[in-house]
Order: structure tokens, then C-alpha cells, then sequence
């Protein structure tokens, strides 16, 4: 038994490199969650002020993080993928929590510390994003009820007769559609 055990040692410090690669994807990913949350939150707090430019400037780096995560997501399943091949483990059932009690007692608890800190990243962005898509659509229903305002004063007011003639009298709103 005691055997095994060594061999288990041996594996997981060969394959220390691994979960130092690890630990430096989870790190890139923590900061380009807060690279995310930060543009959100700049998003957030410039709520309808912003020109269409600067919020195209902003969705763009949006983008460009969202982008940066998944390349990071992609290389972190590799390295689970590697660690479950050296295991003779099934990739699906590799969980971060298995991975840190395998590995050295300080880098599992790095692990563990850098998954709590992505996690709550991961729960912000969340938050701030329902918040903003809140109040985009607040902001897209006064649009849309402005704009049928207008076409029901179109509608009622026309510029033009019916023969092509314009108008002399000045339109006037219904205060109820107003």
C-alpha cells in the first residue's frame, strides 16, 4: 500500500511543471476576469451617456477580454486533459478540488485560493451584466415608446393631403399620446 502511495508522490512531482502551468492559467484568467468586471463597471457608470463610438470602444474591449478567457478556459482544459492522461483518469471527473489534494500541500492551496477568487470574479460580472442589460432595455422601451408617440402623431397629423398638397396648419399631439 505504502508503495503506491510513493508512486502516486513520484507522479505528482513530475508533474509539478503541469500544475505550475496550472496555476499560471488560473492567474490569467483571474486578471482578465477583472479586466472584464472593470469594463463593465466603467459601462455601468457611464449609463446613457455614452456616444455610439464610446460604447462601441467599450463593447470592443468587452470582446477582447471575453475572447482572452475562452483561449485561457481552452488551455486549462488541456492541462486538465494532460493531468487525467498521467492519472489514467477520465478528464470529466478532474475537478480543481481533485487537483489541489493530488498536488503539493502549498500549490493545492494556491489552486484552491485562486478557484475561490476566479469564482467570485465570475459571480460580479454576472451581477454587473444583468444590471446593464436592466438598464439597456429600460432604456430601448423609452425609446420605443417614444418613437410610436411619433408615428401616432404622424399618423393623426400628416404634412401632406391625401393629394399631395402640404398642409397649412400646424400638428398638434393628443395630450394622451404625448
Amino acid at each position: 500500500m505504502e508503495s503506491n502511495e510513493e508512486a502516486k508522490a513520484v507522479q505528482t512531482k513530475s508533474l509539478e511543471p503541469v500544475l505550475n502551468d496550472l496555476l499560471d492559467v488560473l492567474r490569467q484568467e483571474i486578471r482578465q476576469h477583472e479586466a472584464l468586471a472593470a469594463e463593465l463597471d466603467l459601462e455601468a457608470e457611464l449609463d446613457g451617456t455614452l456616444n455610439g463610438s464610446d460604447l462601441l470602444q467599450v463593447q470592443a474591449r468587452k470582446n477582447a477580454c471575453v475572447r482572452a478567457i475562452r483561449d485561457l478556459e481552452q488551455r486549462r482544459q488541456e492541462i486538465v486533459g494532460t493531468l487525467a492522461a498521467a492519472w489514467d483518469e477520465p478528464a470529466a471527473l478532474i475537478t480543481l478540488r481533485r487537483i489541489a489534494g493530488r498536488a503539493p500541500e502549498a500549490l493545492g492551496e494556491t489552486l484552491l485560493r485562486c478557484h475561490a477568487e476566479l469564482m467570485r470574479l465570475v459571480q460580479r460580472i454576472r451581477e454587473l451584466a444583468a444590471t446593464t442589460s436592466q438598464n439597456a432595455q429600460a432604456r430601448l422601451k423609452a425609446i420605443d415608446a417614444t418613437l410610436a408617440v411619433i408615428k401616432e402623431a404622424l399618423k393623426i397629423h400628416s404634412t401632406y393631403s391625401e393629394g399631395g398638397r402640404l398642409q397649412k396648419r400646424t400638428p398638434t399631439l393628443k395630450s394622451t399620446s404625448a
